[in-house]
């Protein structure tokens, strides 16, 4: 029977053929663009921008959740690929770094990331039970951590090459670039502030 629906399955590519590999890049775009989130809203939480707008514990909670739902989809974007019939990697390539001989090092870049990115997760959890020194320096990770995830993508990425992708790592780049710079002119304005306030209070006693 010759229908339009006949007609469109046929003339359509053998998705499933590729299935895993297409779940497998969805879901690892899904967990950069969810990790560039939570990186934003990091710093933007640090430099104050939602202070008088927003909860500062509101969007505390919902930078843990990105962060927990980064790992998640980084993990699922890892795993999703054991099953696929042609790239045929190992549980043990998966998890171990430099284990594989397709893009080793590219690989072992997303394991890394991965395992970075638990850390940080878990991090949440573990704040009342380590000093507050140690957990900022777990966070600084994130950067990193970024950073990792974005040469991950462009190195492993079968579309990196494409003008839509480009323009997305660069824009998220430079967007954390951005924040990066005015956190750390916010931290130095608030520095600055505070020593004549501090002068004050010692010439008044």
């Amino acid at each position: 029977m010759n229908t339009p629906a006949a007609t469109l399955l046929v003339t359509l590519p053998d998705v499933s053929q590729h299935m895993y590999w297409y779940m497998g890049r969805s879901s690892g775009f899904i967990a950069y663009w969810l990790l560039f989130a939570s990186v934003a809203l990091g710093l933007a939480v640090s430099s104050r921008v939602f202070d008088g707008v927003l909860g500062r514990p509101w969007v505390f909670e919902v930078h843990k959740f990105l962060s927990l739902f980064v790992l998640a989809m980084m993990t699922f974007h890892g795993l999703i690929m054991l099953p696929d019939p042609y790239a045929k990697f190992t549980l043990r390539e998966l998890l171990v770094p430099f284990q594989t001989e397709y893009k080793n090092t590219s690989m072992a870049i997303g394991i890394i990331t991965l395992y970075s990115s638990a850390l940080i997760s878990l991090s949440f959890y573990a704040k009342g039970m380590i000093s507050q020194q140690m957990w900022r320096t777990i966070h600084y990770l994130t950067f990193a951590l970024f950073v990792a995830a974005l040469a991950h993508g462009v190195w492993m990425g079968t579309d990196t090459e494409k003008g839509p992708v480009q323009f997305s790592y660069l824009a998220s780049a430079l967007t954390v670039l951005f924040l990066t710079f005015f956190r750390i002119l916010a931290a130095r304005s608030a520095k600055a502030k505070a020593v004549p306030a501090a002068a004050r209070a010692k010439a008044a006693a």
